[in-house]
């Protein structure tokens, strides 16, 4: 299968927004237990400061519970339809990261250092080249019979 056909196949898409849900569940998880994250939802909320508080962790707990839920679905989906594991979990792991480097710069202000890319860097490549030796199921079935001879 060609590189485009590939990156486009149906696990591969599922496997991405596993990870954007994983990451969206995070980002709710932190907003959640934010000291003053109800004043910057911009949404019309009470007067009072602790019931708009209360109901933006309301909120925000729903936001874990659904990213979870999305994210499970997702990446059950990608490995189902998926042809390699590490392929599935390495674009999970790909899409999460990118999706938390994105929010917290945007969302919560956060500076990623040159410590930050080169470790996500050098855990991409590593995903990478771990999903590359995976040969055609058909190969990983004839090599997993010969083993059981």
């Amino acid at each position: 299968m060609s590189g485009i056909r590939r990156a486009l196949a149906p696990s591969s898409l599922l496997a991405l927004a596993a990870g954007v849900f994983a990451a969206l569940g995070s980002v709710s998880a932190k907003l959640a237990v934010a000291q003053n994250m109800a004043l910057g939802l911009p949404l019309p909320l009470p007067a009072s400061p602790w019931l708009a508080g209360l109901l933006a962790r309301a909120l925000m707990l729903a936001g874990i519970g659904a990213s979870n839920f999305f994210m499970w679905l997702f990446f059950t989906k990608a490995l189902r339809l998926g042809h390699s594991t590490p392929r599935v979990m390495m674009l999970q792991t790909v899409a999460n990261f990118a999706t938390t480097a994105v929010c917290g710069v945007y969302i919560f202000g956060d500076a990623l250092s040159a410590r930050w890319w080169t470790g996500a860097s050098l855990i991409a490549t590593g995903l990478a080249l771990l999903s590359s030796h995976q040969g055609p199921p058909e190969q990983e079935r004839q090599l997993a019979k010969e083993a059981t001879k």
